[in-house]
């Protein structure tokens, strides 16, 4: 079967939507399906891949490595043309042509709704509501073009058919994750933040962006009432973005210079050793759809504490593999503290969590991929 992933990022920028799509690629070429990816065009940047087609494009304000895509050049129409899928990771401009050309050729078009849209609306304050009422009439519009509807999780499958209530069925393909890059081993080089640490410590880990939308200064107000009760204990927030500066003046305000530490933007092939190193993994976000972060944790062997939230609760197995709390910052910290003071029941949690994490292996989810594909057809078959 000849598979056409279209997106508006792609390596050499990272991040979960480029993780997903790259594992799904790695599995499915890995089952002798040929597979294509139209994306970006980073010049310089663009990394040699089989199969990688790059669309001229204009990277979009900001560093987070999305691009407007320009109109496609007729030869790569005709080689998207001659795809048995087009499965498109964006709706937008993208998702257009990508739209145009299953429509045109007769060929099943697939969705996969990555992101919570409207859960990044505070970036246009100024027309914050009117964007959020925009988004859901054009992705609603956007969902009903397509055959099917690829979820990441069950929550996320929920919401599309609750907001949107789209008529095109959702088939729930969770992220996948190369699971042996991330388990702990012996000769892990230890990063070197961590000689300035104390060894006696616990070290809580974060890991992702640093944005206002990951909720950070909640899980940093946690910590605080924690680490009273509980002071050999650090909580490293390993990632870049635009909220470290506010962040950092909060860790001031509550007294935790040293203990809170931040380490700024780390390239990804360094991040398993973060994990490594780590005893257990935290996280406050309400914005995710099934967070790769999560993946990574638990491959490494670490339970996880989380708000109760779409992603999140779809992953972490309570009482488990970790704990699914209420909105609440004295719950929260409660659990971060039991987890310190009781190293038995955190071992119990890793051995779980390190076997749990097998059923998001590429291979496992690579044949669910290839399963829509074909229920794609059958369903794009019917309506034709």
């Amino acid at each position: 079967m000849r598979i056409g992933l279209f997106t508006e990022c792609y390596e050499p920028v990272i991040n979960g939507v480029v993780h997903s799509m790259r594992n799904t690629k790695r599995g499915l070429e890995a089952m002798g399906q040929e597979v294509f990816v139209f994306a970006p065009d980073y010049k310089e940047k663009n990394l040699r891949e089989k199969n990688v087609i790059h669309c001229k494009s204009t990277p979009l304000p900001g560093k987070l490595g999305y691009h407007y895509i320009h109109p496609l050049k007729e030869e790569i129409k005709k080689l998207a043309a001659k795809m048995d899928i087009i499965h498109t990771h964006h709706p937008f401009t993208i998702g257009k042509y990508s739209s145009e050309i299953a429509r045109a050729n007769n060929i099943p078009l697939l969705f996969t709704h990555h992101t919570q849209y409207g859960q990044y609306t505070h970036y246009v304050p100024l027309l914050q509501q009117r964007t959020k009422n925009f988004l859901y009439g054009f992705l609603k519009n956007f969902c009903n073009k397509c055959d099917l509807i690829i979820a990441p999780s069950l929550g996320i499958k929920k919401i599309i058919n609750g907001e949107y209530k789209t008529k095109t069925e959702i088939e729930v393909v969770e992220n996948s994750i190369d699971i042996k890059n991330f388990r702990k081993k012996n000769d892990s080089s230890t990063p070197r933040i961590f000689s300035q640490l104390k060894p006696n410590y616990k070290i809580i880990l974060y890991t992702g962006r640093v944005a206002k939308e990951k909720n950070i200064d909640f899980i940093i107000k946690a910590f605080k009432l924690a680490v009273v009760k509980y002071p050999e204990a650090y909580l490293l927030i390993v990632g870049g973005g635009p909220a470290i500066q506010p962040l950092q003046r909060l860790c001031v305000k509550l007294g935790l210079i040293g203990q809170v530490i931040f380490t700024d933007m780390v390239p990804y092939s360094q991040m398993k050793r973060f994990y490594n190193f780590a005893d257990f993994f935290i996280t406050a976000s309400k914005t995710e759809v099934h967070p790769l972060v999560l993946l990574e944790a638990m491959a490494a062997g670490l339970p996880v504490i989380a708000l109760d939230a779409i992603g999140t609760s779809d992953i972490v197995q309570p009482g488990h593999t970790g704990y699914i709390v209420r909105d609440d910052i004295t719950e929260f910290s409660e659990k971060i503290l039991y987890l310190l003071k009781n190293p038995t029941r955190l071992a119990i949690m890793s051995q779980n969590a390190a076997k749990e994490i097998n059923y998001y292996s590429i291979p496992n989810m690579a044949k669910k991929m290839l399963g829509a594909y074909h229920k794609a057809k059958d369903l794009h078959q019917k309506k034709s």
